[in-house]
């Protein structure tokens, strides 16, 4: 199968779950011994794989990359056919399917949320921080977005129409997906995310704690992920005083950066726990398991808006239990389904502190039962949710006959 990404692969110097979603489905679905022509603004970027053909794009503005992007993707597909056009973007999903169908056989489109749920999220908890001399402005900013999500919803709904077929991430994106926009539920295919076993895997601890300048005896409690507002890390911090008050001990590792990560920081200051938080800000995706593998529980407490409507697949959750260890997650659909069929990690109610700490003091008390959950966590995800597994299924959609 010949297939071209229509979205820009960037270099993967940054853990972003987008960016690491679209470099293991590519180099995994070249492992299976398809074509796979991608767009890049680093010539280096998967080129060592074989079957990935890369087209080099230079980098500069804004103005400058969409230019050359859109020159550079016209005129390789003005000048060869493909068996498959796959996009994540709504807009190439969009523009691929008025002027490229002839020069393919499918054009799957890819959804892994709702964009207008995320972006009120954001622009919800922005507003709160606004101070009442803003109001003016931030209605006037709120007319304007709410202009520019309406046109963002009317271009998904005419990429998802003008495609084949569509991939949705959890049931809940695909029951949405029908329900809201109307597209025939056997058009769409349900694949969830993975993670990279080869290098999300159990290491030795005192390694990677000596590497990491960690200490040796502390008990670590990590989250890994995009600081967003449906990640739910406030409730972690908010945990913070109860587990202390019985491990005081402990420390709180928060891998990752975002929009919320001021706030989180004023929030650990305010409670009095921010001597025992470390926030590390960006780490390159490769370096993300030797935190994990520093570390004794993992947690992902996400909060129901957004998450509980489409449902998740997360791939820090399969990232943590593929590296052994235990878990402490929201009891939402997708990530309670894992929880219970892998026995990996204890599911919480969404949004409580108080029984995410009772959880995680639970593990702490009992390394028995953390080594235990972590041992069946890393079975259930080596064996379900590896990217290779994830691509085989996105390999058969690409070549199947065409839905609705």
């Amino acid at each position: 199968m010949k297939m071209l990404f229509l979205d820009i692969v960037w270099p993967l110097y940054l853990a972003d779950g987008s960016l690491i979603h679209r470099h293991e489905l590519v180099s995994n679905l070249a492992k299976l011994g398809n074509e796979i022509h991608i767009f890049t603004t680093d010539s280096s970027t998967l080129s060592n794989l074989d079957n990935i053909r890369c087209h080099y794009i230079r980098p500069g503005s804004l103005l400058t990359l969409t230019i050359n992007y859109f020159r550079s993707s016209a005129g390789l597909v003005g000048s060869e056919t493909f068996d498959v056009l796959y996009t994540r973007n709504p807009n190439f999903g969009f523009l691929a399917g008025l002027f490229c169908k002839s020069r393919c056989k499918n054009l799957v489109y890819e959804l892994n949320g709702i964009p207008e749920d995320e972006s009120s999220l954001i622009k919800s908890r922005c507003s709160e921080e606004k101070s009442l001399q803003e109001e003016q402005m931030v209605n006037l900013s709120r007319y304007f977005s709410s202009a520019k999500a309406s046109l963002k919803v009317s271009v998904l709904k005419k990429a998802l129409g003008l495609s084949d077929k569509v991939i949705a991430v959890t049931p809940g994106i695909k029951a949405n997906l029908e329900s809201s926009y109307n597209i025939p539920g056997e058009k769409i295919t349900v694949v969830s995310n993975g993670a990279n076993t080869s290098l999300f895997k159990p290491l030795e601890q005192e390694a990677c704690r000596k590497e990491l300048g960690l200490d040796a005896e502390t008990p670590y409690i990590c989250f890994v992920g995009n600081l967003a507002p449906w990640q739910g890390v406030e409730y972690l911090v908010k945990a913070a005083s109860s587990i202390l008050s019985r491990s005081p001990e402990c420390c709180f590792l928060i891998v990752g950066d975002g929009v919320m990560k001021e706030e989180l920081l004023n929030l650990s200051k305010e409670l009095g726990v921010a001597d025992r938080f470390v926030f590390t800000g960006v780490v390159s995706y490769d370096r993300v398991p030797v935190y994990i593998n520093a570390s004794d529980i993992c947690a992902a407490p996400f909060i129901l808006a957004r998450n509980a409507k489409i449902g998740l697949s997360p791939l820090k959750l399969y990232e943590y239990m593929a590296c052994g260890k235990p878990v402490v997650a929201s009891a939402i659909s997708g990530v309670d389904d894992v929880l219970k069929a892998s026995e990996g990690g204890i599911p919480v109610p969404p949004e409580n502190p108080e029984a995410l700490a009772e959880a995680i003091s639970k593990l702490l008390d009992n390394r028995e039962l953390r080594a235990k959950l972590g041992s069946k966590g890393l079975s259930h995800v080596t064996e379900n949710y590896s990217w290779y597994s994830v691509a085989k299924q996105v390999d058969g959609v690409c070549k199947s006959g065409p839905k609705g």
